[in-house]
């Protein structure tokens, strides 16, 4: 039986609230679903992009201008939520959605305007993405000891995710690296099927965030009981 580790706006209802609660929050209705709907999305769009990516289209193909803008808005989105949410005091799924916008934001600013520096490399993106699967397996936990299947399944996809493109940039750093010492043509195929396999764990990802953003405006509209898996 699943454990609910979100704060419901029906026990906040009947619940009196403490005296140092501003009332603004008090009457503010749950950020959370717009942060899952984003996300969600932003994973989406990161599937279409990498599921058929090959050699031709590794460093940009049709849809990597339409990923950016997903991350960005996801991030935003996401960023803008957690914030409410704690102001509001949903701890937990603000903390996650908190740390997921943010560093979207960073994400998209690295993948931009800091791929243009001459320092950059594959690498650095490469150690963006692999550092952060310690505070998303730190996050994780929660919804796994509380037994939140949604949450656990989608928690699993992104640190898969992660892991599979993290090393996908390290591995096309590597090659390009080896590549400019021996004066060859760079072998990208390691990198290129790691980032197709990251994107099926996007794939399982957004299907198990957008049952949740579903469930959680369903239950807000009256379309299903608040409580109902």
């Amino acid at each position: 039986m699943t454990t609910p580790i979100t704060v419901r706006p029906s026990a906040e209802a009947s619940a009196p609230l403490p005296s140092n609660t501003p009332l603004a929050a008090s009457l503010m209705a749950d950020p959370m679903p717009l942060a899952y709907g984003l996300f969600a999305f932003a994973l989406g769009v990161y599937f279409i992009r990498f599921i058929s990516v090959d050699v031709t289209t590794l460093a940009a193909g049709p849809t990597t201008v339409g990923l950016d803008y997903a991350v960005l808005i996801a991030g935003i989105g996401q960023t803008l939520a957690g914030v409410l949410g704690l102001i509001r005091g949903i701890a937990y799924p603000a903390y996650v959605t908190t740390i997921f916008g943010i560093w979207l934001i960073g994400f998209y600013l690295l993948v931009t305007s800091g791929a243009e520096s001459k320092a950059f490399t594959p690498d650095a993106l490469a150690w963006y993405v692999l550092v952060l699967i310690v505070p998303v397996a730190i996050l994780a936990v929660p919804a796994i000891v509380h037994r939140n299947y949604p949450f656990t399944i989608a928690f699993v996809a992104l640190i898969g995710l992660l892991i599979l493109l993290g090393l996908g940039y390290h591995d096309l750093y590597g090659a390009v690296a080896t590549a400019t010492k021996t004066k060859g043509v760079p072998q990208l195929s390691t990198a290129v099927n790691l980032l197709k396999a990251s994107s099926w764990f996007a794939f399982v990802g957004a299907l198990a965030i957008w049952w949740v953003f579903a469930r959680e405006v369903y239950q807000t509209t009256g379309v299903i009981r608040r409580g109902s898996n």
